[in-house]
């Protein structure tokens, strides 16, 4: 019986080492992902003060117009999610940016916010300046999913498919860029219609 009890205590002992090691495990990697961003992306359009970082979340202001702050790395089959979300207009995800007028784009707009009542997803292309919509979803789903939600874009040759929650809602393709750096994106006009976003859980791989 003693022998027993003390099989059942080791086995305990190890699940909470494990469970403890597993949750420093999640906490370091959030830390790591927060802290690559800071180190390893940066702002190139807008002001760098328009982005804080803070408990393991990215957060964004602008009432000047469009600012984007992207990685350093390039990328090119590549995987990017974020829990996204806006109270006001909208948070966007970007790939395979060549600098700030020429990438896609994946604008997430959720509904009945401050200064904008339409919820929406697109995936654009953008070429010097000039904006292409490659797909958009404006399903009712969307009206159900709040001000946030996890969205995914994943990069693969010309395929470019969008994930809203986990299920895909849009899928396209296009080779006009084939590499690229990622990067976050919000865009206000002014104090009347001001964008505020947030990001947390930013991923890449």
């Amino acid at each position: 019986m003693a022998r027993t009890k003390a099989k059942v205590a080791i086995v305990a002992g190890a699940c909470l080492l494990l469970a403890v090691g597993t949750a420093a495990i999640i906490l370091s990697s959030n830390s790591k992902t927060i802290r690559g961003i800071q180190s390893g992306w940066s702002v190139i359009r807008g002001d760098s003060g328009q982005w804080n970082f803070w408990n393991y979340k990215v957060e964004a202001h602008s009432t000047s117009g469009e600012s984007i702050l992207a990685s350093k790395e390039q990328y090119g089959d590549v995987t990017l999610s974020a829990d996204a979300g806006s109270s006001d207009l909208a948070a966007s995800l970007a790939i395979r940016l060549q600098d700030a007028r020429n990438g896609y784009f994946i604008v997430f707009a959720p509904a009945y916010t401050r200064v904008h009542p339409n919820a929406y997803i697109i995936l654009a292309k953008r070429v010097s300046g000039r904006q292409t919509i490659l797909a958009s979803y404006e399903k009712q789903k969307l009206l159900t999913v709040g001000y946030s939600a996890k969205i995914k874009v994943v990069a693969k040759g010309p395929s470019i498919e969008v994930f809203l929650n986990g299920s895909k809602v849009m899928e396209a393709e296009d080779t006009t860029f084939g590499t690229g750096s990622l990067g976050l994106r919000i865009s206000g006009y002014s104090s009347s219609y001001p964008c505020d976003a947030t990001f947390s859980h930013v991923t890449f791989y």
